[in-house]
C-alpha cells in the first residue's frame, strides 16, 4: 500500500512538470521566433525607404512596363550592353575587303587612262603648227588695219622701212619689259629719224634725240596658226580697242610700221604710227 501511494505521487509530479513546461512562455528578454512570412513583412518597409524612391529611373527603365519587377528590368540592360560586344566586327570590314580589287581587276583601270593619255599625245602632235615668219605676220597686220581704215572712210597708212626696224627693235624689248618706254631712246640707238639738237636751246648734247615717230601700240598674246589667222586676231584686237584705234585707225597718222617677235611661247607686237616721214 505504501508503495502504491509513492507511485501515485511520482506520477502526479511528472504530470505537473509536463503541463508547466508546455504552457511556460519564453523569457521576456528573448525575441519571439519569426517565420518566413514575418520576415517578408518586416523587410518590406526597407524596400520603400526614401533613398530607393529618390533614385530616378533610367530611360530604359521608364520604357519598361510597370508590372515588370526590378530584377526583370535589369535583364534588358544586360542584353543591351552585350549587343555591341557581340556585334561581328568582320561584317563592318567586309566593304573594305570587297573594295580590294584582284590582280586582274587592278590592271584594267590603268590601261584605260594610258590609252587616253596616248590619244591626247597623238592629238597634240598633230595640232603642232608650222613655223611662221614674224615678218609675214607684220605685213598681214598692216593689210588688215588698212582694210579697217578704208571701211570707215579713212586713208590707208604707208609703210616706212626705217620705221619698221624701229618697230621690230621695240618688239624685242617687249619680251623683257612689256611697257611703253621713251620712244627717243629707240630712235637714238638706231639713229633713225630727225635729229633734234638740244644744245641750240641751251641744253647739253646728252639731251639731244632723234624724232622717228609719234605714237605706238603694243600687244602680247598666245596666238597660234598661220600668219593670216594670227594677223586677223591681232588687227581685230587693236580695232576693238578704242584707245589704240584712235590713232592706229586715224588718217592723222599716215605712216605705219609693225614689228612682231616670239619669245616664251608668246607673240609680241609693236605698231609705230607717225604723222610725218622722219627718215624713210
Amino acid at each position: 500500500m505504501r508503495k502504491f501511494i509513492i507511485l501515485l505521487l511520482c506520477f502526479g509530479v511528472l504530470i505537473s512538470m509536463v503541463g508547466c513546461g508546455g504552457n511556460t512562455a519564453p523569457p521576456p528578454t528573448e525575441n519571439p521566433p519569426t517565420t518566413l512570412l514575418e520576415t517578408v513583412i518586416t523587410e518590406t518597409p526597407t524596400e520603400t525607404t526614401p533613398p530607393m524612391a529618390a533614385v530616378e529611373p533610367t530611360e530604359k527603365e521608364k520604357e519598361l512596363p510597370s508590372t515588370v519587377s526590378k530584377d526583370q528590368a535589369t535583364k534588358p540592360t544586360v542584353t543591351a550592353t552585350a549587343s555591341p560586344t557581340t556585334a561581328k566586327p568582320k561584317e563592318e570590314t567586309k566593304p573594305t575587303e570587297i573594295a580590294k580589287p584582284s590582280a586582274a581587276e587592278s590592271t584594267e583601270p590603268k590601261e584605260a587612262p594610258t590609252k587616253d593619255e596616248d590619244l591626247q599625245e597623238e592629238i597634240y602632235v598633230r595640232i603642232q603648227w608650222p613655223e611662221v615668219d614674224p615678218a609675214d605676220i607684220g605685213k598681214c597686220v598692216i593689210e588688215k588695219i588698212n582694210a579697217y581704215r578704208i571701211s570707215q572712210g579713212d586713208k590707208t597708212a604707208t609703210i616706212l622701212p626705217g620705221l619698221t626696224d624701229v618697230a621690230r627693235y621695240r618688239a624685242n624689248e617687249l619680251t623683257t619689259n612689256f611697257s611703253h618706254t621713251d620712244i627717243r631712246d629707240v630712235c637714238k640707238e638706231l639713229k633713225y629719224g630727225e635729229f633734234v639738237d638740244m644744245t641750240l636751246y641751251g641744253m647739253t648734247a646728252e639731251d639731244s634725240y632723234y624724232q622717228g615717230y609719234n605714237r605706238e601700240a603694243i600687244g602680247m598674246g598666245e596666238w597660234f596658226g598661220t600668219a593670216e589667222s594670227m594677223s586677223e586676231r591681232i588687227a581685230d584686237g587693236f580695232h576693238h580697242s578704242k584707245g589704240h584705234w584712235s590713232y592706229v585707225g586715224s588718217s592723222k597718222y599716215p605712216y605705219i610700221a609693225v614689228g612682231v617677235t616670239k619669245a616664251n611661247d608668246k607673240w609680241y607686237v609693236c605698231i609705230c604710227m607717225s604723222k610725218e616721214n622722219y627718215g624713210g
